[in-house]
């Protein structure tokens, strides 16, 4: 095995972890006792991104002691600074840098590049800024010559700028480190420093951190499957920075932030419940479904309707409700109020929205955005010919957690039939037409640098709720897999998807998601580069799929998963 081959794909981090699997695999058939070095550190990389820290620094420290001190032994080493920088072992962590440092004259060229990186950001973080590092000769130019080495070592200097609160260089550098990432793609990096411009300017220049979690949304959705640490990580950022500034989209992240974490197993969802105890804490003041059940009478609407009413001095009589309903329900008469009744009242009104209006409220005014649009979007809907009114619902469908709540085949039918109509229609089902015909902006960097972001008030007249970037990134990505998949097919591959169980259309979900975000990979070694295999090939060949992302996304599955996505395209 070439370790050189293995460092240049590792350097691309968990992206690249098909690429692993399939190394692994090739590894294994070939002679796995002979590869078991290789494929254990593959495995080490892959623990840590699962948050397994114990098991992997268990591995770590055996390897260790068996490995004399080469390009693998290094490589080792710098994985167990980087898990013992996450699990917080601070004495541990400088001891293994003093190694890294005084030995990195005989750590092999090529692998000092991922040295360099972990080197940097360790010194920031532990290593007061006068000490000087640069008798180690760390920060060569050589190593800026590599993308992802000149990406990291961006993010280095930022995070040193940011202890500096030099808060204009942090943004300047952390966008440059995008940029130069993204060319790779190294979506880990991409996303820490969209992240860490959001996150450290929060309390420093709010609209400002605000303008970068469209960006973050976008390239996390687009990326990263459900369980990836790093969608807990940006969602909650992105949740803090949308309350700090009254955004809408607060109500969406803290929804995908929690249906996120339902689909965990115990074990996952304890790490990210200690780690993001605040924000799930607060989950079920910002999350609400769109059902049309009225709504319970609580002190906080009556204290804020009575406010609201009392401040604009509004005669009741003005308002669209009997005066008996309203008295009723002021005066806790009633312990429920209907929705209809609740949207008259706000209607009658004109108030501030922020992150303290009854959560009630703001799913009616939700409500009335979707009915606004939709009875726009439902008249382009139906004027699309319906192989594309299918094809569009299907991909709408596919990127959100809404399709749990919705009978997909009997829209389908209703399509077929012209029978779908406005009464037919669920707040679900209303709300993914709508986003069929919302479109992506474009993402302006330059214009977020050089743009002073001004406080935006919301009210109930002119408040709307626009798509999730998370779920506009995901559209891209699916839209890929849409594009390539044989129209003639597509009804069959739609009544296919449908006859699944719960677990079986995630997995078939994770292979589409997959294929799009990996349409583009470049940069790949030939032997590195999975090709399709028999299992799968009459699927790929049926649905006229492209080979390459096929065959990626297949190697996206580890074990049980998948042969359980064999077995399952076996019925295609």
């Amino acid at each position: 095995m070439n370790i050189k081959l293995l460092d240049k794909i590792v350097s691309k981090g968990q992206f690249i972890r098909p690429i692993l699997n399939y190394v692994v695999h090739y590894l294994e058939s070939d002679r796995s006792d002979k590869n078991k070095n290789i494929i254990n550190y593959i495995n080490v990389l892959k623990l840590k991104w699962d948050v397994k820290y114990d098991e992997a620094l268990e591995i770590i420290d055996e390897e260790l002691q068996k490995l004399k001190k080469g390009a693998l032994y290094y490589l080792f080493l710098d994985q167990k600074i980087q898990i013992l920088n996450r699990i917080k072992q601070k004495e541990d962590v400088k001891k293994v840098f003093d190694e890294l440092r005084d030995n990195f004259d005989n750590i092999p060229v090529y692998v000092r590049g991922l040295v360099v990186e972990t080197l940097r950001n360790i010194h920031e973080l532990y290593y007061a800024s006068d000490e000087n590092m640069e008798k180690i000769r760390y920060w060569s130019e050589n190593y800026e010559q590599n993308p992802v080495d000149k990406g990291f070592i961006l993010l280095s200097k930022a995070r040193g700028k940011k202890n500096e609160e030099r808060y204009e260089e942090v943004v300047s550098l952390n966008i440059e480190a995008f940029k130069i990432l993204k060319t790779i793609p190294h979506p880990s990096g991409m996303v820490q420093a969209l992240n860490n411009v959001s996150w450290w300017l929060k309390n420093i220049d709010k609209e400002k951190a605000l303008s970068f979690t469209f960006p973050l949304g976008f390239y996390l959705g687009y990326y990263f499957d459900d369980n990836n640490f790093k969608v807990f990580n940006s969602l909650d950022t992105m949740f803090q920075v949308q309350k700090n500034n009254n955004d809408p989209l607060v109500y969406e992240s803290a929804f995908i932030f929690s249906k996120c974490l339902s689909q965990l197993n115990k074990a996952e969802s304890e790490s990210i419940k200690n780690t993001f105890k605040d924000i799930i804490n607060q989950l079920k003041y910002f999350v609400f479904n769109l059902d049309n059940n009225q709504h319970r009478s609580t002190p906080k609407l009556r204290d804020f309707i009575r406010k609201e009413i009392g401040k604009e001095k509004i005669p009741i009589d003005s308002i669209n409700i009997s005066e008996k309903t309203l008295k009723e329900f002021l005066f806790e008469e009633t312990q429920y109020i209907q929705p209809s009744t609740l949207r008259n009242i706000i209607d009658a009104l004109e108030f501030e929205i922020t992150t303290s209006t009854p959560i009630c409220i703001i799913k009616e005014l939700k409500k009335k955005d979707i009915d606004k649009k939709f009875e726009i979007n439902l008249e382009k809907f139906k004027n699309l010919p319906k192989g594309r009114q299918i094809s569009e619902l299907f991909t709408s469908y596919l990127v959100h957690y809404y399709k749990e709540e919705i009978d997909l085949k009997k829209i389908i039918k209703e399509i077929e039939d012209d029978s779908l109509i406005e009464e037919r229609c669920d707040y679900y089902t209303k709300e993914l037409i709508n986003y069929i015909f919302e479109r992506n902006p474009k993402i302006n960097f330059n214009s977020l640098l050089t743009n002073v972001q001004e406080p935006k008030i919301y009210t109930n007249k002119n408040i709307t709720f626009n798509e999730h970037p998370f779920y506009l990134g995901r559209k891209e990505v699916i839209k890929r897999f849409m594009k390539d998949l044989n129209k003639k097919n597509l009804k069959e591959f739609i009544e296919n998807y449908i006859g699944l169980d719960t677990r079986q259309k995630k997995t078939v979900e994770k292979f589409i998601m997959n294929y799009g975000r990996y349409y583009d990979l470049k940069d790949i070694p030939k032997e590195f580069t999975p090709k399709v295999p028999k299992e799968i090939d009459p699927f790929v060949r049926k649905y006229t799929l492209k080979r390459k992302p096929s065959a990626i996304s297949f190697y996206v599955f580890e074990g049980e998963e998948r042969e359980e996505f064999v077995k399952i395209i076996g019925n295609f």
